[in-house]
């Protein structure tokens, strides 16, 4: 049977590209990062190319999972919305070819963007503050990618998985605000509830997985395994464990030698399964979905 994926993805990719929102926070996300590496040029002495390229994970990590979630929310269910479902899958694609199509479309723009960010930096890094680490940059911008990518597979398999707009923006949304605003309530509560105390460094194992399976502190610790300086994570701070736990990775508080589980490189494996799981449960509703 003959595969209609790379037609579903090129649609989606001229699609998705239309969109003026998420080429404003493409743009965005490029402009600060030129601004930033001028800014750190001109107001600091003595710094590399290898220092500032830690910079980059701050827009980073606050714009591009808000990229990937606009660009693919509506991957799917938009077409349900419209009724243009109907009419695509009346055509040869089938449900298969239009969730991975579509998966791969969005995640083809997402990907400009990072390759765009990084392009930025490289060039600008070079040309202010000399040669650039070009295994570390390569390295940086391949975990940034898979970040990006994490998020719309998110935003995809929450969309194939709903049946309006309205679900679909609740979750994803909701998602979010969980790893940015709510991580900490939703584990360091019930820690001081079991424990009648906050976290402390050495908290207890099981406090330390659940603190890795943020994406976001995962792209943060893999992030900051391979750059010079140390990239923190984007989260609401509400003081419930020890400050000077808050800068430190699951590894680096384990007592011990840490379990691969609490190793920084596990955080690949963390943004996979935040990647996979969400489009394999969204695809699997979509099969039994009435149309």
């Amino acid at each position: 049977m003959t595969s209609h994926i790379p037609t579903v993805a090129r649609k989606e990719f001229d699609d998705a590209g239309r969109s003026k929102l998420l080429w404003s926070l493409i743009g965005l996300l490029v402009g600060l990062v030129a601004i930033g590496y001028v800014a750190i040029w001109y107001t600091m002495d003595d710094v590399s190319a290898a220092e500032v390229l830690s910079f980059l994970g701050m827009p980073l990590q606050v714009i591009l999972p808000v990229a990937a979630l606009i660009a693919g929310y509506m991957a799917v269910v938009g077409e349900r919305r419209s009724g243009s479902i109907k009419l695509l899958l009346g055509l040869p694609p089938n449900r298969t070819d239009v969730v991975i199509g579509k998966l791969l479309g969005r995640m083809g723009v997402v990907g400009l963007a990072v390759g765009l960010a990084f392009l930025v930096s490289l060039i600008l890094g070079a040309g202010l503050f000399g040669s650039v680490p070009f295994l570390d940059w390569l390295g940086f911008a391949a975990v940034s990618l898979l970040f990006g990518l994490t998020f719309v597979g998110l935003a995809v398999g929450v969309s194939a998985g709903v049946s309006t707009r309205g679900k679909s923006m609740a979750i994803v949304v909701g998602l979010y605000m969980v790893f940015v605003a709510l991580w900490e309530l939703l584990t360091a509560g019930p820690y001081y509830l079991i424990y009648d105390e906050g976290p402390p460094v050495a908290a207890e194992t099981w406090y330390l997985v659940v603190q890795q399976f943020n994406p976001i502190f995962a792209y943060t610790n893999l992030a900051s395994s391979i750059v010079e300086n140390s990239i923190y994570p984007f989260k609401f701070q509400y003081g419930l464990q020890s400050m000077e736990a808050y800068g430190m990775t699951p590894a680096e508080r384990y007592p011990g030698e840490a379990p691969f589980f609490l190793q920084d490189w596990f955080g690949v494996v963390v943004l996979l399964c935040w990647l996979v799981v969400p489009v394999a449960i969204g695809y699997v509703r979509f099969q039994k979905t009435d149309l």
